[in-house]
């Protein structure tokens, strides 16, 4: 065999090639949340004393852990149904020091008949925000205005609402309802397909700030299934939001079409200490096709706005109960925002329904977040 020599810069560039072709061979980081536990009953149930004057139980929400003056608690703002079914919400503020051991902290926003605008008014899926610029908690939220007492499908975008008192530890006092239009219709959503899915806002990657608005049962389009989720852009937290086409829908997953309120958390890689944006989400096709569903859904993105199809996953969560146990639950509803416990654990509460009826229990999870690179 002859031996061909290169001269230095052709080797030099050779090298090169070859070396930006090997790395280009390395698949980029993944994350996946792994279950570590789920408890065997429900944390907050029909049987809680604080519950006696809701009969339906609870919707969505989300948790927040504070620690205010020294003391950590759990915080959980949620929607309650004075009766079941999706009607007669009203808002709740809950709290806990273990996230065992629940108690109403205060009914924020009752339905109720406004004479003003000579309507019924409605809120629903509430989520836990605070606004450093602002130095202000804020409560987003869907609101309904209807002409009498009607079901949750109605077409509805977000508003937040203030707490009254500046500071972290104003999310102990009362906010400001019915507050204020963050995603207007015709300038967030183009449609009247019924936004029953949304969020609180996130900061992106490229500076701007997003949130998630969704819908169901009712298609988006011809491609979006009927449960869809789409991406809107704003300045700041406060909106206006407004419609991306290049957004709308994502995809998410698939099959596509059966994710509702997802909720990011900002977790940093574990092996690489890179930062993702992740959300977790109900995964509502088994629900909506079997009436069952044990399952939840997470994801990530590298940027808070490319959302790959791959990076999807659903959890089981009946395999993080103790061996030998029945679920407690029918059919898992919302899943809340990732609560950091440190050391790469999360804990997570969701809302389902019990295995007797209709009444929506709260249950708690625990959660690892893994990195492959």
């Amino acid at each position: 065999m002859t031996m061909r020599y290169l001269p230095l810069f052709a080797l030099s560039a050779f090298l090169l090639t070859s070396l930006a072709s090997t790395t280009q061979t390395f698949a980029s980081p993944s994350l996946k949340l792994e279950l570590v536990k789920t408890e065997e009953l429900p944390v907050i149930g029909s049987s809680h004393p604080d519950t006696k004057d809701i009969l339906g139980g609870f919707e969505a929400g989300t948790t927040v852990k504070l620690t205010i003056n020294g003391k950590t608690d759990y915080h959980m703002v949620t929607s309650t149904l004075e009766e079941p079914g999706w009607k007669h919400m009203r808002t709740e503020h809950w709290v806990s020091e273990d996230g065992l051991k629940w108690r109403r902290h205060k009914v924020l926003f009752y339905p109720r008949y406004n004479p003003d605008i000579r309507l019924w008014e409605l809120t629903g899926s509430p989520f836990f925000f605070f606004d450093e610029k602002a130095d202000r908690w804020f409560i987003y939220f869907n609101y309904m205005a209807l002409n009498g007492v009607r079901g949750w499908c109605t077409p509805c975008l977000l508003r937040r609402s203030a707490a009254k008192t500046k500071g972290v530890d104003g999310i102990n006092g009362d906010f400001e309802f019915p507050g204020e239009i963050v995603a207007p219709s015709g300038i967030a959503h183009p449609t009247d397909a019924y936004a029953s899915s949304i969020s609180p806002p996130y900061k992106a990657a490229d500076g701007n700030w997003y949130a998630f608005l969704g819908g169901g049962p009712k298609a988006f389009n011809a491609v979006s299934g009927k449960w869809w989720v789409t991406i809107v852009k704003a300045k700041d937290p406060g909106g206006p939001f407004v419609y991306m086409p290049e957004y709308a829908p994502v995809p998410f997953m698939n099959p596509t079409g059966f994710v509702e309120n997802p909720l990011i958390t900002r977790i940093k890689g574990p092996v690489t200490g890179k930062e993702y944006w992740t959300v977790i989400f109900d995964f509502l096709k088994p629900e909506v096709t079997t009436g069952k569903n044990s399952t939840i859904g997470f994801s990530y993105s590298e940027d808070g706005l490319k959302w790959p199809v791959e990076n999807a996953q659903i959890i089981n969560m009946e395999a993080g109960l103790p061996k030998g146990s029945e679920p407690w639950w029918r059919a898992i509803r919302v899943p809340h925002q990732l609560c950091d416990e440190g050391n790469g654990i999360y804990t997570c509460f969701f809302s389902a329904y019990d295995r007797k009826g209709n009444y929506e229990s709260i249950g708690k999870a625990t959660f690892r977040i893994k990195e492959t690179k």
